[in-house]
């Protein structure tokens, strides 16, 4: 295809896709502290280029910030070699790229703005590959679209999109490699399949996505003999990818150069830290998987106020947007039931996404192991695949409507609420001076 009438006929994906870009950049080096575990990934970062970047000042309109209980990262990782990742318990890639933007960039002082750009990039490839996908199934373009706008006005989604958190490079990565499954690129799926696990361990269910629907929607496409030669190909392609990119980055960047002497430092770590965010939250995040459908926790990632006014000028909160949650057990169980009685490609999607993302957590949570609301950004745009498959076929006067609403919720969340009114100034009041506490 001619690539101007390419780009013409998805002229309006890639205007969506500019604004969402710019919303992203929007107050980007806000807050200029860490935000969640920002405060683990930036200096990890840092240290694994080998630089010692001066701190710099926590400030919000220039004014200087207090940090409540800032975390000592000592205390969790006794040993940081310069060089090195001491940050052992995940996989290396989201941090090597983010370290690599540093280097580039900001290498004699912390700068978060530098830290959270490759976040930006990465939300625009899941953007992008949500679009694709979309469009994979669902006849009309309008659609497709609708599906990027509202998993990029999830709450959760669009704060790990801004954040130098590695979550959205595993989700982005994953997303890829099911499109260009959908696609029939297969081999190159697995390469991004390969990548996302190099970013975060749970990238692994992209791959268990793949091969179940391909299992469920083509049975009779090729014999036997074919698909378990094509299975053969695709897990080593896995394998040449991932084996040779860890062996390296453990003779780089590993606290030991054997790569499996690296993988087997995490339980003896783990057996050692009674790892927790209770430090910088005050009491435990944790919560189960299925709060997470029902009555989910939230999550303070960041939060600058006045304890002498009350005023909160900035209040990132990790939580999913309650239009599109409230909507995930009914989407999933009408998913299920189509998959089995119709094997509908789109609800077999649907249904499989979420079960290879959503349900090893209630696996972890019956080891005792904690869990937090932020691993669900990997299910969300299932959720959303599944709504948007369901609204069309409701009338426009619903779709329009359940479309405000989503939104709405989405500004409700802004976490730069008051913080406007304070850098434009208020046309009704004088502002009361602040004395500014962080976290």
């Amino acid at each position: 295809m001619n690539p101007m009438k390419t780009i013409h006929a998805h002229r309006w994906i890639a205007i969506v896709l500019i604004g969402f870009v710019a919303l992203d950049f929007f107050l980007l080096a806000v807050p200029n502290f860490g935000v969640y575990d920002e405060i683990i990934y930036v200096p990890v970062a840092y240290n694994m280029m080998g630089l010692k970047p001066q701190p710099a000042q926590p400030t919000i309109l220039g004014a200087p910030i207090s940090l409540v209980s800032p975390i000592n990262l000592t205390r969790y990782y006794p040993l940081q070699p310069l060089g090195k990742d001491f940050n052992i318990e995940q996989m290396p890639l989201s941090k090597i790229i983010m370290g690599t933007f540093l280097y580039l960039f900001a290498p004699q002082q912390v700068n978060y703005f530098w830290a959270r750009v490759p976040s930006v990039i990465m939300s625009a490839v899941a953007l992008i590959s949500m679009y694709g996908i979309a469009s994979h199934f669902l006849e009309k373009q309008k659609y497709a679209l609708l599906a990027t706008a509202f998993l990029n006005f999830d709450t959760l989604f669009w704060i790990h999109s801004r954040a130098a958190l590695i979550d959205i490079y595993f989700l982005a990565f994953m997303m890829l490699g099911i499109l260009l499954y959908l696609k029939g690129h297969i081999r190159w799926s697995i390469v991004a399949i390969a990548l996302s696990v190099l970013s975060k361990l749970a990238g692994i269910s992209g791959l268990a996505i793949i091969i179940a629907y391909d299992l469920i929607v083509n049975p009779k496409r090729q014999s036997f003999k074919q698909t378990f030669k094509q299975m053969l190909v695709s897990i080593a392609i896995f394998f040449a990818v991932c084996v040779p990119s860890y062996t390296i980055y453990a003779y780089i960047w590993g606290m030991s150069e054997n790569p499996i002497t690296n993988l087997l430092l995490y339980p003896q770590w783990l057996s050692k830290v009674n790892w927790t965010m209770t430090l910088i939250q005050g009491s435990s995040p944790s919560s189960q998987p299925w709060a997470w459908l029902l009555n989910q926790t939230p999550v303070r990632y960041a939060v600058v106020f006045d304890p002498t006014t009350g005023i909160s000028l900035l209040s990132f909160v990790g939580q999913m947007n309650f239009t599109i949650i409230a909507l995930a057990i009914p989407v999933v169980v009408m998913a299920g039931y189509e998959m089995v009685k119709k094997r509908t490609p789109i609800s077999t999607l649907v249904f499989l996404w979420f079960m290879c993302t959503w349900l090893p957590y209630l696996f972890f949570t019956l080891s005792a192991q904690e869990q937090f609301i932020h691993h669900m950004v990997a299910t969300v745009p299932t959720i959303v695949l599944g709504i948007v498959s369901w609204l069309r076929t409701q009338n426009r006067a619903f779709v329009v409507g359940y479309t405000i609403l989503l939104v709405t919720a989405w500004v409700w969340n802004y976490p730069y609420g008051l913080l406007w009114f304070y850098i434009v100034g208020s046309p009704y009041r004088t502002l009361p001076p602040l004395n500014f506490f962080g976290f």
